[in-house]
């Protein structure tokens, strides 16, 4: 007989292998629909939440199983979810939630016939001072939609706490593949890191006013709506914003830093051209690569040389090499 601790331990090593191979987006959506054969739910909806006494804000949500519909028809009742409520009562706890219940409030009441949920349950992985921790809610649905009984509570937190703990280990090798001069982090809409924050801390503290504090420096908050690479010559610091993650619809940014180098002054196209003539190309040479014409090309250098405080290609080829 197939038992419960051989279905966790055989979820907990497939969650541990595509910890090394799957994007975060993509391991969580395969983790959660595992957990949906395993435990017989419907759907769910899970993401990285924020709860609080005044507001429970949602830092990323995807969903299985739900219409894209879902999260608005939620926000609209947020503030009656008695699934909330309970969390805020007592955050190590699991919350049930049943539609032939005696404890109802007219949004839950809503949700639940909008969308067919019967049965409901909800576990979070909590991580003390930090604004963003995981969540799954798990939903049942048709008539006869079975209780969540304890044993299935403490299997879809334990689930839980595992689907956390990798998404993060999955995250961390994202995003340190980049320049080693770079640090990068996944930040929310509105500006909380989620992941990579002590290595942001690390190598940026600088740019906070309160240490270990998880929500960006006023200086940053501009650029996460904003993609691309940005100077910020008063701090020597180049920041680059890539939206999105992942095909299941997360809604992080790739949020990261470096120190800014000589040839950030320079225009994309005019770095093209100078590491071409710092490989010892010819004017002619570098405008048949580039699909321009010599002249040009010949201005590009002018303007290279007088940005880079440079008067020739030595100069520039020893700039170059250097870094």
């Amino acid at each position: 007989m197939y038992s419960r601790v051989s279905a966790l331990s055989d979820f907990l090593l497939k969650l541990q292998d595509n910890s090394r191979h799957l994007d975060v987006a993509s391991l969580v959506a395969d983790a959660v629909s595992d957990l949906a054969d395993i435990l017989g739910f419907d759907s769910a909806w899970y993401g990285w939440a924020q709860l609080d006494p005044q507001e429970t804000v949602i830092h990323a949500n995807m969903s299985l199983n739900l219409p894209a519909s879902y999260y608005a028809s939620w926000q609209a009742m947020a503030d009656q979810d008695v699934l909330v409520e309970q969390f805020l009562e007592d955050p190590t706890g699991v919350p049930t939630y049943d539609r032939s219940g005696n404890v109802q409030t007219d949004g839950m009441e809503h949700l639940a016939d909008t969308f067919g949920l019967k049965k409901m349950a909800t576990a979070m992985c909590i991580r003390p001072g930090r604004a963003a921790s995981f969540y799954l809610s798990a939903y049942r649905c048709g008539q006869n939609a079975p209780a969540w009984d304890l044993e299935d509570r403490e299997f879809l937190q334990c689930a839980v706490n595992n689907i956390s703990q990798s998404a993060r280990s999955a995250a961390a090798k994202e995003l340190s593949s980049g320049s080693g001069a770079s640090v990068s982090a996944y930040v929310s809409r509105r500006g909380n890191i989620v992941v990579g924050l002590a290595e942001m801390h690390e190598r940026f503290g600088h740019l906070w006013s309160r240490r270990g504090h998880d929500r960006l420096p006023r200086l940053l908050m501009d650029y996460i709506g904003a993609a691309g690479e940005h100077l910020l010559p008063e701090e020597d610091l180049v920041i680059k914003c890539e939206p999105g993650l992942g095909p299941h619809g997360m809604d992080w940014r790739k949020l990261s830093i470096r120190p800014m180098n000589k040839l950030d002054v320079l225009t994309p196209r005019e770095r093209e051209v100078a590491q071409a003539l710092a490989q010892g190309k010819t004017h002619k040479m570098v405008a048949i690569d580039l699909g321009t014409s010599p002249s040009t090309v010949r201005n590009q250098t002018q303007a290279i040389y007088g940005k880079l405080n440079i008067g020739n290609r030595a100069d520039l080829a020893k700039l170059i090499a250097g870094g």
